[in-house]
């Protein structure tokens, strides 16, 4: 088992491809001539996403079309996936015209953007995988749709929950400082120290070395 780690042109997000053989499942899709040289004779099984915001599901579509893959995600993810309004492509243009430390990609935004699950849980799910375990656990703060999604026990994709010294943003419409508190925070302090994040933007790091909440 490998993971392929794509920083994408959309805010530096990290799309993650976990392979086995000639499998993959993908993790927060983006899609461009990289990712199809990346993904070459490999058959895309699903694709997860860690919470419904633009940059982290602009892929979905695009993969679904090229290879006939599902997406599986919690209800209140896939609600918002489906309204511009809700998974924020609505506002990305404007959203770099604020941001003037980022540099805004040389294509141009869909700002109509939606998509949809094939597949639906609520709270959360467990599968295997070519012998490998996934667990999903909806965990609120940043998003209303956020997920954790774990990997044999000893790896975590965090989405933007957890990025590496920076508090996630629950800002956003959709976000909770209180979810995040009374929710999110406590099963994180619940969790092994030594799991390995796979963050949604910027660098992997062991979760006991994650400078704000964790034990």
């Amino acid at each position: 088992m490998g993971i392929i780690t794509y920083t994408t042109p959309l805010l530096e997000q990290n799309m993650y491809i976990i392979v086995e053989g000639n499998n993959c499942i993908v993790i927060d899709p983006y899609y461009d001539d990289k990712v199809k040289t990346l993904l070459e004779n490999m058959s895309v099984d699903l694709l997860l996403v860690t919470h419904e915001h633009y940059d982290h599901i602009s892929g979905v579509n695009k993969f679904k079309e090229i290879y006939g893959c599902k997406l599986l995600a919690n209800k209140k993810c896939n609600s918002n996936l489906q309204l511009p309004t809700k998974n924020f492509s609505k506002y990305f243009e404007a959203y770099y015209e604020f941001q003037g430390d980022l540099k805004k990609p040389d294509f141009a935004f869909d700002n109509n953007y939606s998509c949809s699950a094939d597949e639906i849980f609520e709270d959360n799910i467990t599968f295997n995988w070519h012998g490998n375990t996934l667990f999903i656990k909806e965990v609120p703060g940043h998003s209303a749709g956020g997920n954790f999604i774990f990997l044999n026990d000893n790896i975590l994709f965090s989405g933007d929950i957890l990025l590496d010294e920076s508090v996630p943003a629950a800002k956003f419409p959709g976000g909770s400082k209180k979810a995040f508190a009374n929710i999110t925070l406590p099963y994180i302090n619940s969790l092994i120290p030594d799991i390995f994040v796979y963050p949604g933007h910027g660098d992997a790091f062991v979760l006991n070395e994650y400078y704000g909440y964790c034990k």
